[in-house]
C-alpha cells in the first residue's frame, strides 16, 4: 500500500489517509481480503501519531471498506458491507437497495432478477389456509377458531402429511406456531405466504385462576385431549395443589353435566362453548382462544397484500 503524506496541506493527515486508502480500494489497487499494515507499523512508517492511523482505519471500517479484527490485523473487506438498516423505519426503497446490492455481490444479472420477479409475482393465487400442527386432535379446534373469521377454507395438516403433498404449498397461505416452525425447514415455502404466530396461554384465564381462593374447583372442557393436558400443566404450575383441576372431554356429556354443578370456574374451548352454556351450573364459563385478534388481522392482511 502506497501512502504519501503532505504535511503542508490544509487537509488533515487523517483525512489524507482515508482518501488515499479508499481510492486504492475503489480502483482495485487494494483487493478484497488483502492485508494492510498494522496501525502501529503504518504510524511508524509515516512518522505520524498512532491515534491518527487508528482513527482513519476506524472510519474506513465503519464505512464497510476495511475489516479490523483483534488478532487477525487489518484487511480490505472481501465485499463492501451494506449499511445497517433500521427495519422499524426502513422504506421499500431502502429494502430494495439492500437486496439489489446482495444480488449483485452474488453475481446475479438484471435479466436473472427480472425473470425471478416475474415468476414470483405470477404464481397461483392463495386458495386455502394450511394450518400446520402435529396434533390431529387439535385440528377441529383450529378450524372452529379460524374459519368464522376468514373467507378462504381452513385446512389443518400435519408435517408428515404435508411431506407427501407439497404441491399444496403453491396455492396456500401457511399458518403455524413457533413450536412447529423448525419442522418446516426443507419445505419450499414462500416467506410472503407464511405466518408464524405465537400461541400463548390465555392471560385473562390465568388471572382468573390466580384469584381463586384455595380449595376451588376449576373445570376444563375441550374437544382436544392435547389441549386439556397443556391447560392442566399450566394450572398446576400456577397454583400447584391450591386448586383442584378437573378435565372433561366434550364427548363425556354425563360427566360434564355432573361436574359443572360443583365448579367454581369453567374454562372451555370454542367448540365446547354451546354445550357448556346449555348445562346448569353455578359458575360462569370462560372461552379459551388459541389465536388472538391481532393474529387474525395479520392473516387477513397477508392474504390481501400477497394473495
Amino acid at each position: 500500500m502506497k501512502i504519501s503524506i503532505n504535511r503542508e496541506s490544509p487537509v488533515p493527515i487523517r483525512d489524507q489517509l482515508i482518501e488515499q486508502v479508499a481510492l486504492q480500494i475503489a480502483s482495485g489497487v487494494l483487493r478484497g481480503d488483502e492485508k494492510l499494515p498494522s496501525i502501529r507499523a503504518l504510524a511508524q512508517r509515516l512518522g505520524i501519531h498512532y491515534n491518527t492511523v487508528s482513527s482513519a482505519y476506524t472510519y474506513l471500517a465503519e464505512a464497510g471498506l476495511l475489516d479490523v479484527r483483534q488478532g487477525s490485523g487489518v484487511r480490505v473487506a472481501s465485499k463492501m458491507r451494506r449499511r445497517e438498516l433500521d427495519l422499524r423505519s426502513a422504506t421499500l426503497d431502502d429494502l430494495l437497495r439492500d437486496f439489489l446490492a446482495l444480488a449483485a455481490e452474488h453475481g446475479f444479472s438484471r435479466r436473472e432478477l427480472e425473470k425471478c420477479v416475474v415468476r414470483v409475482l405470477s404464481r397461483e393465487p392463495i386458495r386455502q389456509i394450511l394450518v400446520i400442527d402435529r396434533n390431529p386432535d387439535f385440528h377441529s379446534l383450529l378450524v372452529s377458531e379460524l374459519q368464522p373469521h376468514l373467507s378462504l377454507p381452513v385446512k389443518p395438516i400435519t408435517v408428515d402429511v404435508l411431506k407427501g403433498n407439497e404441491h399444496l404449498l403453491a396455492e396456500s397461505l401457511v399458518l403455524t406456531s413457533l413450536y412447529h416452525v423448525f419442522a418446516l425447514q426443507g419445505f419450499a415455502i414462500d416467506p410472503t405466504r407464511l405466518v408464524v404466530c405465537n400461541v400463548e396461554p390465555g392471560r385473562s384465564e390465568m388471572e382468573l385462576v390466580s384469584g381463586l381462593p384455595a380449595g376451588s374447583l376449576v373445570v376444563l372442557v375441550s374437544v382436544s385431549q392435547t389441549l386439556l393436558r397443556m391447560a392442566t400443566n399450566l394450572m398446576a404450575a400456577l397454583r400447584g395443589e391450591e386448586v383442584a383441576i378437573r378435565t372433561v372431554s366434550l364427548d363425556d356429556k354425563k360427566e360434564l353435566e355432573y361436574v359443572l354443578s360443583y365448579a367454581d370456574l369453567v374454562i372451555c374451548d370454542g367448540p365446547s362453548q354451546a354445550a357448556v352454556s346449555s348445562l346448569p351450573g353455578k359458575a360462569a364459563s370462560r372461552v379459551f382462544h388459541l389465536y388472538s385478534d391481532s393474529t387474525i388481522d395479520l392473516i387477513r392482511d397477508r392474504i390481501k397484500k400477497w394473495g
